[in-house]
């Protein structure tokens, strides 16, 4: 899912592919990377398989990009609540976003959004308007 990367991420997953994001992120999170004109042993880049490296060096030689620990929060919770209002459940929304489903239930907590609407019940908000 593009939108939940940062910027630099998703432009480096729209030229080079998804699969070099998902091993920067997971070999080199939180790390600022300065992509060199050629490959050495001492840049960041040297820890990534050298295909990946090498791919990296040719379409972004000089470029400099942060590497994030994980996808934004922000997106996270915009993105849940979206699934959400979709009919997805916490165990779907979690699989998505790639988090814990307590952590989706944490996301959805600030905002009361029923999972179903049952025209059976009264709803809680008139019934205590009208005590």
């Amino acid at each position: 899912m593009a939108e939940l990367l940062t910027e630099d991420m998703a432009m480096i997953a729209d030229i080079v592919g998804r699969d070099v994001v998902d091993e920067l992120m997971a070999t080199l999170p939180g790390i600022e990377i300065k992509v060199p004109l050629l490959w050495t042993e001492d840049n960041p880049l040297a820890r990534l398989d050298r295909e990946t490296a090498d791919l990296l060096i040719e379409q972004f030689p000089g470029d400099k990009f942060y590497v994030p620990t994980r996808l934004r929060q922000v997106d996270n919770k915009t993105e849940a609540l979206r699934l959400h209002k979709e009919g997805l459940g916490s165990i779907e929304i979690a699989l998505a976003l790639r988090v814990s489903e307590r952590y989706v239930r944490m996301l959805l907590a600030g905002k009361a959004l029923p999972s179903r609407v049952d025209e059976r019940q009264m709803d809680i908000e008139d019934f205590l308007r009208g005590l």
